[in-house]
């Protein structure tokens, strides 16, 4: 059996770092803040813990008061999960790959530095929820802790074969984890996006679908 393992945002679905800007903008607004979040910035800081965006923008406070601002953006957006939902959309092609996969007999699970409850929401919201049973949905939580992707696929792997493991992500940290395991990394560039140059990727690739090579 082939085991998939994808990244979530910036993979499955694309728009949330969107949502991420004007959720922060308007704490930032409530919390008596001048300071705001640019389109340039988004693109800058994509991919950070939500906090470090804080850090970035406001390099005098301290990370404290910077988790403290990441965790009223938490407590926004679960009030208001319409936020969300206007920007987050299934990624290019997700559906068509995600279902060939599940066809194939192959197992696929996805791991995100989000929160487990969040994880299991955003993929309702972009509808891919029925690809994937409860223990193959993994929030490490990484923005309030120290557990990483590695330390969770790990787990999962515990007891576990498998003929073939196929990484997808589009960061360095996401191949880096795919190294470790003796995966097959597939670096996902967005179209358009600036990424940061790859030494750990097998593959790199705007399309979604080049990963069902694999199940060939």
């Amino acid at each position: 059996m082939i085991l998939f393992i994808w990244d979530f945002h910036g993979v499955l679905e694309k728009g949330n770092e969107n949502a991420v800007i004007e959720i922060s903008n308007q704490v930032l607004k409530d919390s008596g803040f001048n300071e705001r979040f640019t389109k340039k910035d988004n693109e800058r800081f994509y991919g950070l813990k939500w906090y470090q965006y804080f850090e970035k923008l406001l390099p005098n406070l301290t990370k404290e008061k910077c988790i403290e601002l990441q965790a009223a953006c938490f407590r926004y957006a679960e009030n208001d999960l319409g936020i969300l939902a206007k920007h987050i959309k299934p990624n290019n092609h997700v559906i068509e790959v995600l279902s060939k996969i599940s066809k194939s007999g192959s197992q696929q699970i996805v791991v995100s530095n989000t929160r487990q409850n969040d994880l299991i929401w955003f993929l309702g919201a972009i509808g891919v929820n029925d690809f994937f049973k409860q223990d193959e949905i993994i929030g490490v939580n990484a923005h309030q802790n120290h557990n990483s992707k590695l330390d969770a696929v790990k787990y999962f792997l515990k007891y576990k074969n498998f003929e073939k493991i196929v990484v997808v992500g589009d960061f360095e940290s996401d191949l880096a984890f795919g190294r470790e395991i003796g995966a097959i990394n597939y670096f996902y560039k967005h179209p358009h996006r600036k990424h940061e140059p790859t030494q750990k990727a097998d593959h790199i690739t705007n399309d979604l679908r080049d990963v069902l090579k694999e199940l060939d």
